[in-house]
């Protein structure tokens, strides 16, 4: 979800003092090795709901919404589960417009992320 530590610093602004306190406590859990492992599980899951919106798969077909578990999977791993972490993350991907071009990107497309959230829509 965020490519960097330093990245990660960016989002205070998005968060609670209280949720800015909890993600202070999982910066230790963040390594390089899991920084790795974090960016190619988010570009083969990006590549797979590619691939599923390439063959016309609708959002409310199974393949999309084990997708979509394992989107929410990867998500839960950032925030540890957390609504206040995710609450934030939430309002920081609304405010995309206003990221700094050149140091934010998120991993994936608009489109993949419409379909995702599609699919979350339809798992209910």
């Amino acid at each position: 979800v965020i490519n960097t530590q330093q990245n990660m610093d960016r989002t205070k602004k998005y968060n609670s003092e209280n949720a800015q306190a909890k993600i202070e406590e999982r910066k230790s859990l963040w390594s390089p090795e899991l920084q790795k492992r974090m960016s190619r599980d988010w570009a083969e899951l990006t590549a797979d709901i590619e691939k599923v919106m390439a063959d016309g798969v609708s959002p409310s077909d199974e393949r999309a919404q084990i997708l979509a578990a394992l989107w929410r999977g990867l998500i839960e791993q950032f925030t540890g589960g957390d609504p206040d972490i995710q609450q934030g993350l939430n309002r920081m991907y609304s405010d995309e417009k206003n990221w700094p071009e050149v140091e934010w990107k998120k991993p994936y497309s608009d489109e993949v992320q419409n379909f995702i959230a599609e699919a979350m829509r339809c798992a209910g």
